[in-house]
């Protein structure tokens, strides 16, 4: 007869095996591009450091984006001047 626990089984490997198929094209597809940019910048087609096109800021640089730093005043940790509370000991650091 119809067993209903291996009906789930197949079900659930049939499904792991879809997943595990679209998976390895997508990791295909990523290891293909990082050869090709990774030949590009051997080449000296493509910078090694460019311009972060969504915060047009250079990754290279994290103190390049000009903001203001606020010191916290019990680690002495430098935070972006728009924490309420410090990155490093969870200290309040005061009006902004």
């Amino acid at each position: 007869m119809f067993d209903v626990g291996t009906a789930y089984l197949a079900a659930a490997g049939a499904l792991l095996l879809v997943a595990l198929g679209v998976g390895a094209r997508a990791l295909v597809r990523i290891f293909r591009e990082a050869r090709e940019r990774s030949r590009k910048r051997r080449e000296g087609e493509l910078e090694r450091y460019t311009k972060d096109p969504v915060y047009d800021r250079d990754p290279a640089d994290p103190e390049a984006d000009g903001a203001a730093r606020s010191t916290c005043p019990q680690c002495g940790a430098e935070n972006a001047a728009g924490f309420c509370y410090c990155r490093e000991c969870a200290a309040p650091l005061g009006p902004n």
